[in-house]
């Protein structure tokens, strides 16, 4: 990967579709948007969104950040998924994780929070046979299938990359064994080159041999300001709001923030720890969003733009 690649954020917020095409034409190559059924803010489903978003844009990716995997039933994921890969012609990625961190939504979808691993892993495999164009059976501890296949088969050949979400040892080997790519929430550089090390010796544990293109992707809220305190002080407030957490003694750990120089050597350091895949949601007011971007984008982008991953 020559490039480092660099998408944006929207968060499950209701954007228009000439906002979403802007942020394709300033030239980020991946688009996300938030999953969460039941939640303590409103948030979109991001199906739907993808889809919008697919509907008003031409080249840039598609990832949902990120799907909770055990709240669906596989074949009815796959089925999304195939839809939106055929209709985006094959720009979609998918990212995949178990969840668990808001119990009330695996309460309000009728599903066993303890099962969210077996079932996160069964369900994997289970889209995979799907993608395959392949009629299979399928026996796992939560599901049984006979006869399976689903047409029409996805746009790319297989179905698209998956990455895994995830913090702990045990998604890292979901990673290593079923992923495209790794995708951690809220972690510091020095736990980006950690994970990196760990993945790679948990594909080594298993025979597998990553693919040179695999994603070890970093996401980061970004607060520009010219001021570094009044930065910091917005990135509290909106990122306390957003995780209905008090934000003050880990903003700095999970968050970037000031003038385009401190930003930019922020996000080198993650590079440095082995990203090659930056995904940024920026912090800032809904009314001023169009001037955020066109800001990043000229500012900020073009020298990400410019770094190498390692």
């Amino acid at each position: 990967m020559n490039r480092l690649q660099i998408g944006f954020h929207i968060d499950g917020d209701v954007w228009e579709p000439d906002q979403i095409a802007a942020v394709e034409a300033h030239g980020f190559d991946i688009l996300t948007t938030g999953e969460h059924i039941v939640f303590f803010r409103p948030i979109l489903d991001t199906i739907t969104v993808l889809s919008y978003a697919a509907a008003v844009t031409s080249r840039i990716k598609l990832v949902p950040s990120t799907l909770i995997l055990p709240l669906r039933p596989p074949a009815i994921l796959a089925k999304e998924l195939t839809s939106i890969d055929i209709l985006s012609k094959g720009r979609l990625i998918a990212s995949v994780g178990i969840g668990g961190d808001y119990p009330r939504e695996f309460e309000a979808c009728g599903v066993p929070i303890k099962e969210r691993g077996v079932r996160a892993n069964e369900g994997i495999e289970i889209m995979r046979k799907f993608w395959s164009g392949e009629r299979f059976d399928y026996h796992g501890r939560i599901f049984k299938m006979e006869d399976m296949d689903m047409l029409p088969g996805p746009y790319q050949p297989g179905g698209p990359p998956l990455w895994i979400c995830g913090r702990s040892d045990p998604a890292m080997k979901r990673a290593a064994k079923y992923g495209d790519g790794w995708q951690p929430y809220m972690y510091t550089a020095a736990q980006l080159a950690e994970s990196v090390e760990k993945i790679h010796g948990f594909a080594d544990d298993i025979g597998r041999t990553l693919p040179a293109d695999f994603a070890f992707t970093t996401f980061m809220y970004v607060s520009m300001h010219d001021d570094v305190e009044e930065g910091r002080n917005r990135a509290i407030e909106q990122l306390s709001y957003r995780f209905n957490m008090p934000f003050e003694k880990v903003v700095d750990k999970y968050c970037t923030y000031g003038p385009p120089d401190r930003i930019i050597a922020d996000l080198q350091r993650y590079v440095d720890a082995g990203t090659n895949h930056v995904i940024v949601g920026l912090i800032m007011p809904p009314e001023e969003r169009m001037d955020y971007v066109e800001r990043f984008a000229t500012q900020i982008l073009p020298e990400l733009q410019k770094m190498k991953p390692a």
